[in-house]
């Protein structure tokens, strides 16, 4: 069914009188005759795409739920379909002489319920859904059935609204700056309401560039005007523009119309009609001019007010608005279309930097980054603490940050991967036994950096990860060389991951079953840290017994750039050893290291700084000649870790932490009879096993817009025990290269449940 509508024009008819500001009403359609086009077309809301409007920003704001618009208007037909029992008819009042509450639900002019349609209405089976299609409508009729009023009774009406709970104010009518509307406006800023006015369809300059005094500065705070642009965001021929004109505050401040103005799509736009034949309330109409404009600004402060509350008593939400606007004719603020167009989508995302509280301090939330070590595993327990970490704007709004993807996969760090390779450890090494006692060995590899890494994880939205070298700085190399005399004399130094391999010569000095890898445990501590200078001594005291030192020294000079932090650890190492007449060789072990920044090697930078921890370990460690070129070895080590303090940190402190770990290894010497090896290994490498740490990490905004602070006390055992199997081969040429081949499989890799991995290596090293 169809029928012509009226025409109006948005002028002041007479100073005291005001008329709406539609331009022009067009046909009126029923819902069921309306194309049922899919929910996410919105066919019959072609502006809430220009807008940014999305499900997510829906979601985030719960639709709208909880903030009530105030319509001062017409009136508003509550039974209209697309409403669904959210009109507020109980409150629902008409301040003009002689008209009833029914009058204000029912809406005997149409104007009204289209633009609290616009705000609210939800139709999207047809394809025509408000801006906030959760929120409550609170109808205040100010004008009559001719769409005329006076300025008393908008006055009376801006009053009422606020009184009785709006929260948002939209007035499709023309601005009329009395000294009672000034009154009243300034009344509903003291409430903290946001006030939102169409422009005026007079295809002039709003109130021809008049000054207008009277206003308190937290009323022109929360005081919006609104322009209309076609589908294309250029002005409609019949919107009116800011001008130069303005209003000067009661403390004599100048805002400009045009500081104060943002454009929405005011042409043909769909909403609710209040025809309704048999009583049935379902048609719409289309309409155009600012009266359509205003109502799509009015439902975008009322979704940020959804979504952070405490944005009304603070009066940011005009500046949120009008800043995140987008930029529309001369660059910048301009006097046609002023901050530019209304983009919801802009709205909702941060303004500034985004920062993290941290005793009192804040943070950039940009440069966060922890990177676990295997003992550690993925740091489920603090991921898991910080997944709902959030992080604040310059209007204290919270974002999630996906805390979590700060903590960086381990596998990317790991350097399990890079031994089985041959890229550090005893595989990388160019190796020379002489067969008299001595020999020499030496490593060179060079770490590519990762064309992925980003020198922050900025984009916390679409996390990024795989930062395994900071790309401000060069390709870090390591180095090591190590040489042995027949008195049993070893001396070994290096820089990089090769530490704990160097203390393990050093200490079991010949040919043991840990002779020449790095799957002895001893060392461990001093291998946490993989950009590490190290040195290590061994010499034999008699022929039964033999003492070994080590040390290493290492800066995390990757994360300098990152966060200005500067990780270190320092760590010694010693050990006895005793042989026997049996063949049996005996190792007793212990090793001390320091860390500050780093925990175990796992290392963290910004809001996940580590604070400063020491660890002790005591190792025992035994190898046994079984004879034929038979060996066995079986090496253990359990440390403790003290607790820590750290106020600079969301990881507030960590208790005492316990790890543990053993290995054992069997070696055949000259399996086939030319001098070739065979080795097989079984290990569980260092693990935490009991330890707990302490997080405190916002979690979103108080009704003042404070941090709200989450603490929580996370178990550090990580989720997976890693079982390591091994498998190393060694065969010498004639010319006197050697070729071989190692493979690896590990359970439950670095720590990490369900995490499996397996890799081949064939190698081939000639002496020189």
């Amino acid at each position: 069914m169809i029928r012509e509508s009226k025409f109006y024009s948005c002028v002041a008819t007479f100073r005291k009188e005001i008329i709406p500001c539609a331009f022009a009403l067009g046909l009126v359609a029923s819902a069921p005759q309306v194309s049922s086009a899919a929910a996410y077309q919105y066919a019959y809301s072609p502006q809430n795409g220009l807008l940014g409007l999305n499900d997510t920003i829906w979601k985030s704001a719960n639709y709208g739920a909880g903030v009530t618009y105030g319509v001062i208007d017409t009136g508003v037909a509550a039974p209209w379909v697309g409403f669904q029992s959210r009109v507020n008819t109980t409150d629902a009042a008409c301040t003009i002489n002689g008209c009833s509450k029914t009058m204000a639900t029912t809406d005997d002019n149409g104007h009204g319920s289209f633009v609290a349609s616009e705000i609210a209405g939800d139709l999207r089976t047809y394809g025509m859904v408000g801006i906030a299609p959760a929120a409550t409508i609170l109808p205040v009729k100010v004008l009559d059935a001719k769409g005329s009023g006076y300025v008393y009774d908008v006055a009376e009406g801006i009053t009422y609204a606020v009184d009785h709970g709006a929260n948002v104010l939209n007035l499709s009518l023309t601005f009329v700056p009395t000294a009672n509307i000034i009154t009243a406006i300034n009344y509903a800023a003291s409430k903290n309401a946001i006030i939102v006015f169409a422009g005026g369809n007079s295809k002039q300059a709003l109130l021809s560039n008049a000054k207008i005094y009277g206003f308190t500065d937290a009323a022109i705070q929360r005081l919006i005007f609104t322009g209309s642009t076609n589908l294309k965001k250029s002005v409609s021929t019949f919107s009116n523009t800011p001008g130069t004109g303005g209003l000067i505050s009661t403390t004599n401040k100048f805002y400009s119309f045009s500081s104060l103005w943002m454009m929405a799509d005011g042409e043909k736009i769909w909403g609710a009609s209040n025809y309704h034949p048999n009583g049935a309330y379902n048609y719409m109409t289309q309409m155009s001019g600012t009266s359509m404009s205003a109502p799509q600004v009015a439902g975008a402060a009322g979704l940020l007010a959804a979504r952070w509350p405490f944005l009304l008593a603070n009066g940011n939400i005009q500046k949120i608005l009008l800043s995140s606007a987008q930029d529309l004719g001369k660059k910048g603020v301009d006097t046609t279309y002023g901050s530019g167009f209304l983009r919801i989508d802009n709205a909702f995302n941060p303004v500034g930097a985004l920062t993290v509280p941290v005793n009192g301090q804040n943070v950039s939330a940009n440069n966060a980054t922890l990177i676990p070590n295997g003992a550690l595993g993925n740091a489920s327990g603090i991921s898991g603490a910080l997944s709902k970490a959030v992080a604040y704007d310059d209007y204290s709004r919270d974002f999630s940050i996906h805390g979590s993807s700060s903590i960086l996969d381990p596998a990317t760090t790991s350097l399990a991967s890079a031994r089985v390779q041959g890229q550090t450890g005893a595989n990388a090494r160019t190796f020379t036994d002489n067969g008299d006692g001595t020999w020499f060995a030496a490593s060179f590899s060079a770490t590519e950096q990762n064309p992925n890494a980003v020198s922050v994880l900025s984009d916390r939205y679409a996390p990024s990860t795989g930062l395994i070298v900071d790309p401000a700085q060069p390709p870090q190399s390591e180095w090591s060389l190590a040489l042995q005399q027949k008195e049993g004399a070893y001396l070994g130094l290096g820089h990089g991951a090769n530490a704990a391999l160097s203390f393990n010569d050093a200490r079991w000095g010949g040919k043991t079953a840990f002779f020449n890898n790095e799957d002895s445990m001893a060392g461990n501590l001093l291998g946490l840290a993989s950009d590490a200078n190290f040195m290590a001594f061994g010499m034999d005291l008699n022929s039964r017994s033999r003492l070994a030192v080590g040390g290493m020294d290492s800066e995390s000079t990757g994360f300098t750039s990152l966060t200005g932090e500067h990780p270190t650890a320092q760590g010694m190492a010693a050990s006895y050893t005793m042989r026997t007449t049996e063949g049996w060789t005996f190792s007793l072990s212990s090793a001390f290291l320091k860390e500050d920044g780093m925990l175990l090697g796992s290392v963290g930078g910004g809001y996940l700084s580590l604070g400063e921890t020491t660890t002790m370990s005591f190792g025992v460690g035994a190898s046994v000649d079984l004879g034929d070129g038979y060996s066995f070895g079986m090496d253990t080590v359990a440390a403790s870790t003290s607790g820590s303090k750290n106020s600079n940190s969301l990881v507030t402190g960590t208790s005492r932490i316990m790890s543990a770990g053993f290995s054992t290894v069997l070696n055949k010497e000259n399996l086939t009879g030319v001098s070739d090896n065979l080795g097989l290994s079984f290990k569980k490498p260092l693990r935490v096993y009991a330890g707990s740490a302490n997080i405190n990490v916002p979690t979103g905004t108080d009704d003042d817009g404070n941090a709200v602070m989450s603490s929580s006390r996370v178990n550090l055992a990580p989720s997976g025990s890693e079982t390591s199997f091994g498998l190393n081969y060694q065969r010498p040429l004639e010319s006197g290269a050697t070729v071989g081949f190692r493979l690896s499989y590990r359970d439950d890799a670095d720590n990490i449940s369900g995490n499996r991995d397996a890799a081949a290596m064939l190698s081939f090293s000639t002496s020189f």
